[in-house]
C-alpha cells in the first residue's frame, strides 16, 4: 500500500464533500440539532416529571451516543455510497486508474475520505459527550472506548456503502442498498432472532416449587415437584443480535459500571446490554428452590448474582468484530472493482 497515495486520495475525498456543501452551515445545523435533543431531554426530565438533575446526567452518555448512533447510521453509510460510481458518472474515476496508484490505494483512500467527513458527527456533539463521560455511571476508560466504538462503527458503514457504490452504476442505487443493508443490521436481525424464538425451545425435567397457602393466603408449606418445564436457549441464535449497532455501544457503555444491577437502575445502556447478555447466556436450566423463609418471592431460585447479567459487557467486540468484517468484504469488493483494466463494462458506465 502506498501510504502518502492513500493519503492524497483521502484529503481529496474530504475536500471535494467540503466544497460540494456549506459545511459550516451544515455543521452548525447538526450542533443545533443535537442540542435541542439534549437540552430538551433535560427540561423534560427535570422541567415536566420533576427528576433530579443527577438522574438526567447520568444518562447523558446514553443519549448523546444514541443521537450520534442514529446520525451515524443515517448519513455514514450514505457518504461513501456515491463515492465511486459518482466519479465515474463525473469522468474523474478513469484519470485516478490511469495513474501508478493500485486498486486498494483508491479503495481505502476514498474509505478514510468518506470516514473522516462521517466523524464531523462526533466532533460535533464532542461537548455534550465529554459531559456525558464524566457525569455517567461508566468508568472513563469505558466511556472513551464507546465513542471510539461508535466511530468504528461508522467506519465499517463506510465500508459497506463503498462496495454498493462499485457494484452499481447509479448512486441512487448504491445509497438505497447500502441503507436497507444498515436497516438489515439494525432491525432486520432482531426480528429474525424473535422469528427463531420458538424453534431454540426445549422441555426440560426440573423441579419446580409448589407452595401451599392458608385461608390468609400466606404459603404454610413448599414442596418440590417433578415437572417438564419449557426453557428457550437463545445461546444458540444471540449472534443475530451481536451485529447491532445499539447493542455494541449499550454493551461497550455497561461493560464500565461497576455496580450493575438487572439493568432496570442502569440507564438505557444498562437495560439494552442486559437483554443482549440474558440472550447470549441462555436459560438456566436449574431445580428451583424453596427458601428457608416460607415467604412467597417471585423469584424462586436462592442465588446472589443474577443468572442473565453473566455476560454484561463480554459481547460488544463480537458485534464490533462482525460489523468490520462485513464492512472489510465490502472494501474488498471496492477494491476488486476498481482493477484496471476493467474488463467487461456494463452498459451505459463512462470510463473517461
Amino acid at each position: 500500500m502506498n501510504l502518502q497515495a492513500v493519503l492524497t486520495l483521502a484529503g481529496l475525498e474530504v475536500r471535494q464533500r467540503i466544497r460540494s456543501t456549506r459545511w459550516q452551515i451544515t455543521a452548525g445545523i447538526l450542533f443545533l440539532l443535537v442540542s435541542m435533543f439534549i437540552l430538551g431531554s433535560l427540561y423534560l426530565v427535570v422541567g415536566i416529571a420533576g427528576a433530579t438533575y443527577r438522574d438526567w446526567s447520568r444518562n447523558l452518555l446514553d443519549i448523546t451516543l444514541g443521537i450520534v448512533l442514529f446520525l451515524g447510521v443515517a448519513a455514514a453509510p450514505t457518504l461513501s455510497a456515491t463515492s465511486i460510481n459518482g466519479d465515474r458518472r463525473d469522468a474523474t474515476l478513469a484519470l485516478v486508474q490511469a495513474t501508478p496508484i493500485s486498486s486498494w490505494d483508491i479503495a481505502i483512500g476514498k474509505l478514510i475520505g468518506s470516514w473522516l467527513a462521517s466523524l464531523a458527527l462526533i466532533g460535533v456533539a464532542l461537548p455534550y459527550l465529554l459531559w456525558g463521560i464524566a457525569t455517567s455511571r461508566t468508568s472513563l476508560v469505558f466511556g472513551v472506548l464507546a465513542v471510539i466504538v461508535t466511530a468504528l462503527i461508522m467506519l465499517g458503514y463506510c465500508a459497506i456503502g463503498l462496495g454498493f457504490s462499485s457494484l452499481t452504476n447509479r448512486p441512487a442505487a448504491s445509497a438505497m442498498l447500502t441503507q436497507a443493508t444498515v436497516l438489515f443490521l439494525l432491525i432486520g436481525l432482531p426480528i429474525g432472532f424473535g422469528f427463531t424464538y420458538p424453534l431454540v425451545a426445549q422441555d426440560h425435567r426440573v423441579a419446580v416449587t409448589h407452595y401451599d397457602y392458608t385461608s390468609s393466603s400466606v404459603p404454610s408449606s413448599c414442596t418440590l415437584v417433578m415437572k417438564d418445564k419449557e426453557f428457550s436457549h437463545t445461546e444458540y441464535t444471540w449472534w443475530m443480535l451481536a451485529p447491532n449497532p445499539l447493542l455494541i455501544v449499550s454493551d461497550t457503555v455497561a461493560g464500565g459500571i461497576s455496580d450493575f444491577d438487572d439493568g432496570s437502575n442502569t440507564g438505557g445502556a444498562g437495560l439494552f446490554s442486559y437483554l443482549l447478555s440474558a440472550a447470549r447466556t441462555g436459560p438456566e436450566v436449574a431445580d428451583e428452590k424453596c427458601r428457608d423463609r416460607q415467604v412467597y418471592s417471585s423469584d424462586p431460585l436462592d442465588d446472589d448474582e443474577d443468572w442473565s447479567a453473566q455476560n454484561v459487557g463480554r459481547s460488544w467486540y463480537i458485534g464490533l468484530a462482525m460489523t468490520l468484517a462485513i464492512g472489510g468484504f465490502g472494501l474488498w469488493v471496492a477494491a476488486r472493482r476498481l482493477r484496471v483494466p476493467a474488463g467487461k463494462l456494463a452498459r451505459g458506465v463512462r470510463v473517461a
